[in-house]
């Protein structure tokens, strides 16, 4: 039991202590919590199947976490100055938030802390207005309670209990083992309950869709994750044939878009220019085949243009996948994972809170402890980009191996497979 009582005040101290700019702080806090979230899992045993005394223990990690200064990232700047202006009546999508202070200037003394600390200062808010409705809600908790985070990490508690709920009730039979993978995630966590980013709001839904074979409640989750963050449009891609050929998607999609163009794309041009137009070209951090494509067109002078060849790149891999009949018959979460997994691979930006889905589907699908284990190491450690841009090599060599190795061990597997039984069990039955 005591290993346990460790784990809530190894995840205290990170989230107290952890300083990014520290490689030492960096490397500690990395091998020590993954190490033990490996270890413990084997440990399970000792709660003896009572899951009444399990689910308790994850709620004590959990309210080890909150309460802590998320510092970890710059993000909570943004969406708290984005909820701000949305409180006092104003549009978060027309300027920049160091143009927006300059032109109300009666506005500084309340929010030049916010814009002062965010690393987005000069840029158009790319973030739904479904999302920063949970911050303007958090903002109001925290003016209650007189705190700056806590009103909105409680509200991160209370939708992150609804994902426990979740995962309990459609995965009833399954071990501790299984709920550990998410449960007791550091990743989750640290990145999702302590330091606010949206993915855990994210989980409810993608768990929705799974488990349903409802089309109007696949399409109103559809519709809510498109409306908490814009890269999940990408998971549309991974819905059934027979989902397209009903009228409801269609209307949920033209609904989706109707919703960014009123609200993140209202300004087009800006958000081209000065928002996440950025993300195909010039944003960079931690990503794991883009830089394959900008070392030659940095010799050339087109660096920049890196993210938009790797994403390209992503599209028509993932435009192949969705014809191919044997990618349209492996379970809906099988698909989700493919196309989200790819994603990372191709993405220009991988911040470690992106691995929170990452985990979700991959324990959806049964992937092994080892490899889950792995994306935690690799997620903590691209904290050594902010120490200095020489660590990202190191970072990206480990992500090369880690995942070269799981791709050799899924292609091997398939090769092995005989029927289509057994294909179908692909990304889920590897032993490690």
């Amino acid at each position: 039991m005591v290993p346990f009582l460790i784990y809530p005040f190894l995840l205290f101290f990170v989230v107290n202590g952890f300083n990014r700019q520290d490689s030492l702080s960096i490397f500690i806090s990395t091998f020590v919590l993954v190490i033990y979230f490996y270890f413990l899992e084997n440990k399970l045993e000792i709660f003896k199947n009572r899951f009444s005394i399990f689910i308790s223990y994850q709620f004590i990690l959990r309210f080890f976490v909150i309460g802590s200064n998320p510092s970890l990232s710059d993000d909570i700047y943004r969406y708290l100055f984005d909820a701000k202006l949305l409180l006092n009546g104003f549009s978060p999508y027309g300027l920049t938030p160091n143009d927006w202070v300059i032109k109300h200037p009666e506005y500084v003394s309340e929010l030049n802390d916010l814009v002062t600390n965010m690393n987005s200062p000069d840029y158009v808010s790319v973030y739904p207005l479904l999302l920063l409705a949970v911050f303007m809600m958090g903002s109001i908790l925290n003016s209650v309670l007189h705190t700056t985070y806590l009103g909105i990490q409680i509200i991160f508690l209370i939708i992150d209990g609804v994902n426990l709920y979740l995962v309990r009730k459609f995965y009833p039979k399954e071990s501790f083992r299984f709920y550990w993978v998410y449960f007791a995630n550091p990743i989750v966590l640290i990145e999702g309950l302590s330091q606010l980013h949206p993915e855990i709001l994210i989980v409810p839904w993608i768990l929705i869709i799974i488990h349903t074979s409802q089309v109007w409640k696949q399409g109103i989750s559809f519709l809510v994750l498109s409306q908490l963050k814009i890269n999940t449009i990408i998971f549309i891609l991974g819905f059934s044939k027979k989902w397209r050929k009903v009228l409801l998607p269609t209307l949920v999609v033209l609904t989706v878009f109707v919703l960014w163009k009123l609200t993140v794309f209202s300004n087009l041009e800006t958000q081209t220019n000065r928002g996440i137009g950025l993300f195909f070209h010039s944003f960079r951090f931690a990503g794991i085949v883009e830089p394959f494509f900008y070392f030659p067109l940095e010799m050339i002078g087109y660096g920049y243009l890196s993210g938009f060849f790797s994403l390209s790149i992503f599209a028509s891999i993932i435009l192949f996948l969705i014809f191919q009949t044997s990618f349209m018959t492996l379970p809906i979460e099988k698909r989700l994972f493919l196309i989200y997994f790819l994603f990372l691979m191709f993405s220009p930006v991988i911040h470690s809170w992106y691995w929170i889905l990452f985990v979700v589907l991959g324990m959806c699908c049964y992937i092994s402890m080892f490899l889950q284990t792995f994306v935690v190491l690799i997620a903590m450690l691209s904290y050594l980009n902010y120490v200095s841009e020489s660590y990202f090599y190191l970072n990206w060599v480990i992500s090369l191996i880690g995942f070269g190795i799981y791709g050799i061990k899924e292609i091997d597997y398939l090769r092995k497979t005989t029927t289509a039984g057994e294909c179908k069990n692909t990304i889920s039955k590897i032993h490690w």
